[in-house]
């Protein structure tokens, strides 16, 4: 029996992530890969996998299709990651992580994984409640499969509140419009520009996309991720910018996913939100310096943090009429 995890990860679209590298890209050609390396994958695995490292207590819940979600849950028992799978009928999907050698250019091609009936979604769920009671957060993150749409997010939001958890939402399309009373939410640049139906090319723009989720929902902050160049950090009280941290870049599969486990994690510790920013940052950059959707180690961890920001380097803070 696992400890009571401070953190519930939920995936709805789990995957068993391939990552390999080809000399080049050619098409209709016979293509000499490298070995590949196999991981879990899947948005809320990814959060689960990074938190874990951490050393904050977390359960993963996700659904089992077929041989390739065994193979999954078995990858993720050598990892000693505590996880709730829920068998159910179909093949968990694969995703495929390709780097062009010549050009340093990574392709990513990713399935639609298998179709989730409401019953099979209804027993995720009810292992979320179960393993959940004295869990501080819940994280829905990754896509959605067919057959769930994005009425889920309510469903979630409604569970959280019942455990006395804050929901952390990291999803797109449709999950975005129906995120009202999630504790923080964590789109991209593009996902919040898919979402508004509208360019965010500036700076001002994208604040200003990000205030007006915000404002939509209630939820108590935004982190919109823009890459390398850092994240806005919009709360009702103001936004700040904080950079990216600098590293090594091998593979940016499960970047944001690193984002959110370090925000999480701070949280868990009683840390405020920008605190907890800087520390997803971190695990952003350590992330981005792995191979595929290999997890990095506290070492690895320890090299990037030692360059966080210094203290007049953190950030600046924006007045909410200064963009």
């Amino acid at each position: 029996m696992h400890a009571s995890p401070d953190v519930v990860t939920i995936t709805l679209n789990p995957a068993l992530d391939d990552s390999f590298s080809v000399p080049r890209l050619i098409p209709g050609s016979k293509m000499r890969c490298s070995t590949p390396r196999i991981d879990p994958g899947g948005g809320g695995i990814n959060v689960a996998r990074v938190l874990h490292v951490l050393g904050i207590p977390t359960l993963a819940v996700f659904p089992v299709a077929g041989h390739i979600g065994r193979a999954l849950s078995e990858r993720l028992e050598i990892e000693r990651l505590p996880f709730a799978g829920v068998e159910v009928p179909g093949e968990t999907r694969l995703s495929h992580h390709v780097t062009e050698l010549e050009t340093g250019l990574e392709y990513r091609f990713v399935l639609p994984g298998t179709e989730l009936a409401r019953a099979d979604l209804d027993r995720c769920l009810q292992a979320v409640r179960r393993g959940g009671r004295h869990a501080a957060y819940v994280v829905l993150s990754g896509s959605l499969p067919p057959g769930v749409s994005a009425d889920v997010v309510p469903r979630v939001r409604c569970l959280s509140d019942a455990l006395g958890a804050r929901l952390v939402l990291d999803a797109s399309g449709g999950a975005l419009a129906q995120a009202h009373g999630a504790y923080l939410i964590k789109p991209s640049v593009r996902e919040l520009k898919e979402h508004l139906g509208r360019e965010l090319d500036t700076l001002a723009e994208q604040v200003a996309g990000a205030r007006e989720l915000l404002d939509d929902t209630h939820a108590s902050a935004v982190v919109l991720s823009r890459g390398h160049l850092g994240i806005a950090l919009v709360t009702p009280t103001g936004t700040q910018l904080l950079p990216a941290v600098a590293g090594d870049v091998v593979s940016g599969v499960g970047a944001g996913d690193a984002l959110v486990a370090g925000i999480v994690a701070g949280l868990t510790r009683g840390w405020d939100i920008p605190r907890a920013a800087r520390l997803g940052l971190a695990c952003s950059a350590a992330m981005i310096a792995t191979a595929g959707t290999s997890v990095f180690s506290r070492d690895d961890l320890a090299a990037f943090t030692d360059v966080l920001p210094g203290e007049a380097a953190r950030g600046r803070t924006l007045r909410r009429d200064a963009v």
